[in-house]
């Protein structure tokens, strides 16, 4: 193995994303993408174009696409990287009374909508959910996950936090 080999082996790219994230035939045209910083795992939404020749981009860093259905397969890509939707930051306090305020109250979420219901209804009678119920709660969760990645994760992040805090409680009332 000569020194190039080596180095583009053991140069990992900047940022990572999965072949999901991008659309089909992607490759010249500015598109939003969601990627994350190798090194840090911070997940971006961006405005970029990508390509798998650098050539084709007027500031190209490296973008590791994983493929495959485990995710195991890696392709070099190039992005160039046109905005950085920082959006703003997860209020985190804020989330956590939310959580704390739905603890003590009913889960029933009710949107008085005769369309809504109809379209649930329907999806539900095709066979595509078992009932309204569970359509609603698939949809509006895959919605939330694509919208607001960054507030799933910290959902996810202090709804563990919480469930450790509680468990770790038991534990120790147990002794």
């Amino acid at each position: 193995m000569n020194i190039v080999q080596y180095l583009s082996v053991t140069m990992a790219g900047k940022y990572v994303t999965s072949e999901n994230n991008l659309p089909e035939d992607p490759e010249g045209k500015e598109i939003r993408l969601q990627v994350s910083d190798e090194e840090t795992k911070e997940i971006f939404d961006i405005k970029a174009k990508v390509d798998t020749d650098p050539e084709n981009l007027s500031d190209p860093e490296r973008l590791t696409v994983v493929k495959g259905p485990h995710e195991n397969i890696e392709e070099e890509w190039y992005v160039d990287v046109i905005e950085t939707d920082d959006g703003e930051q997860v209020d985190h306090e804020l989330l956590k009374s939310a959580m704390e305020r739905v603890d003590d109250q009913s889960t029933v979420i009710n949107t008085r909508s005769k369309e809504v219901k109809t379209l649930l209804q329907y999806l539900t009678e095709r066979g595509e959910f078992e009932s309204v119920s569970e359509a609603s709660r698939t949809i509006m969760l895959e919605y939330l996950s694509d919208a607001y990645p960054e507030v799933v994760s910290e959902y996810i992040d202090l709804k563990v936090e919480s469930e450790r805090s509680e468990l770790t409680s038991e534990l120790r009332e147990g002794e």
